[in-house]
């Protein structure tokens, strides 16, 4: 269960579980996706999924109740008394700028499947947000999940998609795999 001691991973496989039992399924995604595949590369304050469909949000509350997580007004965010971390759930479909995403990843863990975005998809999501808002926060977690596991990563994939993009984007594709040179060196 969540306490005050649990990490986002915890919240995101407890989450995971509860809705999983509820029969709900989603994707988890975002900078919390960066958190687990780069615990120490990243720092996210919330878990996002995506639904696999859009249950109600009234199916989503009674399966979160059941492990204290209540929804914040009437907003697609819950909260828990016990921890800081918030989980919230972004409108989909699942997509990375204009790319819908239809292959994802599975970690388990104590017997909890947690469906999550690819490594690579990881990656591209978070460029998103260095690509067209400048955000280096973002940069640096693409960066942390790709050094944690090269052989993992699809550089050409990213780097079709940034071309896709725009053209223009290249040159920020080009500082990421840079830095992703220097932090596989240390």
């Amino acid at each position: 269960m969540i306490n005050a001691g649990a990490t986002l991973e915890d919240v995101c496989f407890v989450v995971s579980a509860a809705l999983n039992s509820a029969g709900i399924s989603c994707v988890l995604t975002g900078g919390s996706a960066a958190v687990i595949y780069a615990p120490q590369g990243y720092m996210s304050e919330d878990a996002d999924f995506i639904l696999d469909s859009e249950d109600s949000l009234a199916d989503v509350e009674r399966a979160l109740d059941a492990i204290g997580f209540r929804r914040d007004g009437r907003s697609r965010n819950f909260v828990h008394d016990a921890v800081t971390f918030t989980v919230e759930f972004p409108k989909g479909p699942l997509a990375v700028g204009g790319d819908y995403i239809d292959k994802i990843a599975v970690i388990e863990r104590g017997g909890v499947r947690l469906r999550i975005l690819t490594r690579t998809d990881c990656i591209r999501d978070r460029l998103a947000h260095y690509y067209h808002w400048d955000d280096f926060t973002a940069l640096n977690a693409a960066v942390s999940v790709a050094a944690e596991a090269p052989e993992s990563v699809d550089f050409a994939e990213i780097r079709a998609w940034t071309a896709r993009e725009s053209p223009a984007l290249i040159a920020k594709f080009e500082e990421f795999t840079l830095r992703v040179g220097r932090a596989e060196k240390r």
